[in-house]
């Protein structure tokens, strides 16, 4: 690439690098990741890889273990707790560009691919949150980068690699599963096309066959004790797939009406529509090369996105699972990303005026979703655990104003108190001393046997309100925290 190029695509990825960063200091601590923390990194590593007991899709392996060894070393500083997903990230970034600039030879098109794989506020919230779908996502594409030099440059050498950052991929996140069937299926149907004979096709592909076969060894029993979990046989019961995709786009767009009130379900029919048309396009420039994706490597890409489609949908009917939840489906943004890159990267070789009428409106509407909705201190998916600072920055003003020596003891909503649990009990930096908390609990109303309660809205209040007062309304939302009246 000239220096403009580096210059322009390394300023995209340094943004990216530094809006992750950010959030991944700032942001408290979340329920689900807590969770991860609480229940998941303190088992052997046996029992993680085997799901010896619970098995739950919550515990992502691959990103379990990983946290384990960090911890271990450096310690709980939320931070550290995040490395691992910023690492996906960082992966995730580094594989995207190469594949961008591959895309096209055009310097405004890559720009377009590399834009979308990272423009996109609600799959980006995961890159800063100690949770598996960032490793899951980065490995993802980074097998996608090894399957494209196996094509372009005849590398038979990238298709172990390949398998194996799919595989790691799968361990990073189960639901990527759907991915690792067709990408696989696909590669070794490309090794096939590229050998002159069955025992030149064993020669380049026994590798990564004897590696399917210890990854298929090793997942059998955790997917068979996961396929029992509630969560995977019902998980918010998505009985459709248009559902599923809109579910998605709301997510993506945090629900904004750009176009209207039923913006999710316009920008829903348009990536169906857009979709089905780069399907067809993609079917007759493959009859153009008699069918050989060695012969333009984007091929690949689009037969990929319609591989885990099939697979996806598959899946659902053989299994009676419902569709996926936005947070399990993050994996098809990069996929419709690199289409609509490879949809660009055609038009421009053939009708470079209409490239730019296909890429500004995306853009337009992508950059101002980014600008809408791109913020340093709160997700999405656990709205609830974004003011836990806030609450222990009250905490600690109120001690440091009575010279109060001993921690409060705190109460909270049910949902509240993962994030406090963390920040108290693991957290290094001194919590501890700020707040005492109750005892876990689940659903229960509030009681009046502690100094504050954390509310999360006004008729969680309601029932102590006799006995406690408002010293917080958090900015914006219905949280509040209320502190026990002097008798």
């Amino acid at each position: 690439m000239n220096r403009k190029t580096n210059l322009l695509l390394g300023g995209i990825a340094a943004a990216f690098g530094i809006y992750v960063i950010l959030r991944a200091w700032l942001i408290p601590i979340t329920v689900d990741e807590n969770s991860t923390a609480i229940s998941h990194v303190p088992r052997s590593a046996i029992d993680t890889l085997f799901y010896n007991f619970d098995a739950t899709p919550n515990n992502h392996i691959l990103h379990t273990l990983l946290v384990k060894v960090l911890t271990e070393v450096f310690g709980w500083h939320p931070f550290i707790f995040r490395i691992p997903a910023m690492l996906g990230a960082f992966v995730y970034a580094w594989a995207g560009l190469l594949i961008s600039r591959q895309i096209s030879s055009q310097l405004w098109v890559r720009m377009f691919a590399f834009i979308l794989l990272l423009g996109q506020p609600f799959m980006l919230e995961f890159f800063s949150l100690a949770r598996g779908y960032s490793l899951g996502l980065g490995l993802m594409l980074a097998a996608i980068w090894q399957a494209w030099r196996f094509l372009k440059e005849s590398r038979s050498e990238s298709l172990l690699p390949a398998v194996i950052f799919a595989g790691l991929a799968v361990y990073a996140n189960f639901t990527q599963m759907v991915f690792f069937v067709p990408f696989v299926a696909l590669l070794l149907f490309c090794s096939w096309q590229a050998s002159t004979s069955i025992s030149s096709f064993w020669q380049n592909s026994k590798a990564a066959i004897f590696t399917l076969g210890i990854l298929g060894g090793l997942w059998y029993t955790p997917l068979k004790r996961l396929s029992q979990h509630s969560e995977v046989q019902n998980g918010r019961a998505i009985d459709s797939f248009f559902e599923s995709i809109r579910l998605s786009i709301q997510a993506a767009t945090h629900g904004n009406a750009y176009l209207g009130p039923e913006t999710d379900i316009w920008l829903s029919w348009l990536a169906v529509i857009f979709t089905l048309g780069i399907f067809a396009v993609a079917i007759w420039r493959s009859a153009l090369v008699q069918g050989r994706f060695a012969a333009d490597p984007r091929l690949f890409l689009i037969a990929l996105f319609a591989g885990v489609l099939m697979t996806n949908i598959l899946q659902v009917q053989l299994t009676h699972t419902p569709y996926l939840q936005p947070r399990f489906a993050l994996h098809y943004w990069p996929l419709f990303a690199l289409s609509l890159g490879t949809a660009a990267a055609w038009m421009w070789e053939h009708a470079k005026r209409w490239t730019w009428v296909f890429m500004v409106p995306i853009l337009t509407l992508l950059l101002l979703n980014i600008v809408q909705n791109t913020n340093l201190r709160r997700t999405s998916e656990w709205w609830h655990d974004e003011f836990t600072y806030l609450v222990f920055d009250v905490l600690k003003k109120a001690q440091q104003a009575e010279g109060h020596p001993e921690p409060f003891s705190l109460d909270s909503h049910w949902l509240l108190q993962n994030s406090f649990v963390y920040h108290v009990e693991r957290d290094p930096r001194g919590y501890n001393h700020v707040a005492k908390l109750a005892p876990w609990h689940e659903v229960r109303p509030a009681t009046r046997q502690h100094e504050f309660y954390y509310a999360l809205n006004q008729e969680d209040a309601n029932p102590i309100l006799d006995s406690y007062e408002v010293v917080l309304r958090v900015p914006n939302n219905s949280m509040m925290l209320l502190r026990r009246k002097e008798k």
